[in-house]
């Protein structure tokens, strides 16, 4: 999908977006708790993908940008959609449970004073 396109949907919340508190009704979509869920989520997401060779952007506060080391490029408007992009662009599926990954996300967390977790 080209940038311009993109500027161009519904702009609705997709409810990996949408947060858990339901009692927070009153928030705007657009707020500032939006978005700063949001970079939280980039960040949680370019620890996994990072071990992959991609990494994700926020664009807009609406779509996301994903791309690899070598410069390949998608555009997506939700955060699954960030995980197909994801396999497309390095070429394979992508493992939650690979267990290199996990040994990569338990070294990062403990070189940043996390507590590790047991086994």
């Amino acid at each position: 999908m080209c940038a311009f396109c993109a500027m161009m949907v519904d702009g609705s919340v997709h409810w990996t977006e949408a947060g858990t508190d339901a009692g927070q009704s009153g928030q705007p979509e657009s707020g500032r708790d939006r978005y700063l869920g949001r970079l939280r989520r980039v960040a949680l997401v370019n620890a996994i993908l990072d071990h992959y060779g991609c990494e994700a952007r926020d664009w807009a506060n609406n779509q996301y940008v994903v791309s690899s080391r070598a410069g390949r490029t998608s555009l997506v408007a939700h955060l699954p959609q960030v995980w197909a992009a994801a396999e497309e662009i390095v070429g394979r599926t992508l493992d939650p449970l690979d267990p290199a990954l996990l040994e990569a996300l338990r070294g990062a967390g403990a070189a940043q004073g996390e507590p590790r977790a047991r086994e």
